[in-house]
């Protein structure tokens, strides 16, 4: 997606930028030039433009939420469904959409498996408690069962390694479409650009989704965006607990990022 984040600004030879307009939101200011320099429509100096401009976080976050808003007007939606696991990702992308939409067009789907962790329940509990939004709970432990059952049935052959985990990943990919497709929600996908950059993601799973917030953010700017949101809302929104957890897909026993990926930090660098 497109994101203009305004911004439109003046300059003089000498004095460098001398009016900057403000940025994320719609506004119109006119400027006249008079010997040389840029002056107000009143006829006074514009005001002294910071050189540091936002901090990047801070303009992360309002380009996200600017994106989301512009999106779902012009496509006609009014709240958003996201797949909680209990993961940095969905956990940071429902509280871009609470700030963005409010917590009452946000709803939460925790779909936990044979192999999820205790915490991923708990840890999506306490975010969407602390959130405000509704959260589902849809476990697709059955239905995992059902269809492996039925595949080894029609084809000879159990289903293993990583066809069982992205049956997983699709299981989940598909309840929420349903839930968009049975409420009018919104599905927002949760993938980062470390993740989807490598192809560490499922295909018609996770990926699935009208739109993408994280997208354009690598999985260690996941991580200091999260805790600029518990900053600048004066509280712990997102659990450290959710912060502080290795990151897994948890569609394995004991499954860990790191055991596929080197460490994000590693990762992010070279991606770069």
């Amino acid at each position: 997606q497109v994101v203009y984040d305004g911004a439109s600004f003046a300059a003089e030879p000498e004095a460098g930028v001398v009016f900057e307009a403000p940025r994320f939101v719609e506004d119109l200011r006119t400027l006249r030039f008079d010997n040389g320099h840029f002056l107000t429509a009143d006829g006074n100096a514009p005001a002294r433009v910071s050189a540091e401009g936002l901090p990047i976080m801070e303009f992360y976050r309002q380009q996200i939420l600017l994106g989301l808003k512009d999106y779902a007007r012009r496509c006609g939606f009014k709240q958003v469904v996201v797949g909680s696991s209990g993961g940095i990702d969905s956990a940071l992308t429902l509280a871009l959409a609470v700030d963005a939409l409010g917590a009452d067009n946000v709803v939460g789907i925790t779909m936990p498996s044979s192999y999820s962790s205790a915490g991923s329940v708990d840890d999506s509990v306490l975010l969407c408690r602390n959130l405000g939004i509704k959260l589902y709970e849809h476990p697709i432990k059955e239905l995992v069962t059902t269809y492996a059952r039925q595949f080894e049935a029609s084809f000879g052959e159990p289903l293993k390694g990583l066809a069982l985990e992205n049956l997983q990943a699709r299981a989940r990919g598909t309840t929420l479409m349903e839930f968009s497709n049975a409420f009018g929600h919104l599905l927002l996908t949760t993938g980062n650009k470390s993740e989807v950059s490598v192809g560490y993601c499922t295909l018609y799973g996770d990926t699935n989704g009208g739109l993408g917030l994280l997208g354009d953010l690598y999985k260690t700017e996941v991580f200091e965006l999260s805790r600029h949101i518990n900053r600048h809302a004066g509280r712990e929104l997102i659990p450290q607990a959710i912060i502080d957890k290795p990151p897994s897909a948890e569609l394995a026993p004991g499954q860990k990022d790191e055991d596929s990926l080197p460490p994000y930090a590693v990762l992010d660098e070279i991606l770069k």
